[in-house]
């Protein structure tokens, strides 16, 4: 006996659409939490060996200072030049 149910009538349809969307949601923030646990582990691991990057550019550490008054155009040069021989 067929009582009229289907996938259209009865809001099974909208419930079989909104369990796929969280179904679908649930796997995107496993997706999303492992690849972020991943990266919070590469640079873990980066900070324990030495690998990690300096904070701030020594370039901009000698532009900010002449910007600031603190050192002449001479010693700018001179810091620009040694920095970029390195």
């Amino acid at each position: 006996m067929y009582y009229g149910y289907n996938y259209v009538s009865g809001g099974s349809y909208l419930g079989s659409l909104a369990s796929t969307l969280a179904s679908f949601l649930f796997w995107a923030l496993v997706i999303v939490g492992f690849a972020y646990l991943i990266r919070w582990s590469w640079d873990l691991a980066g900070q324990k060996f030495g690998q990690q990057k300096p904070a701030v550019d020594s370039f901009e550490i000698i532009k900010q200072r002449y910007a600031r008054g603190e050192i002449s155009r001479e010693e700018y040069l001179s810091l620009k030049e040694d920095l970029s021989a390195l």
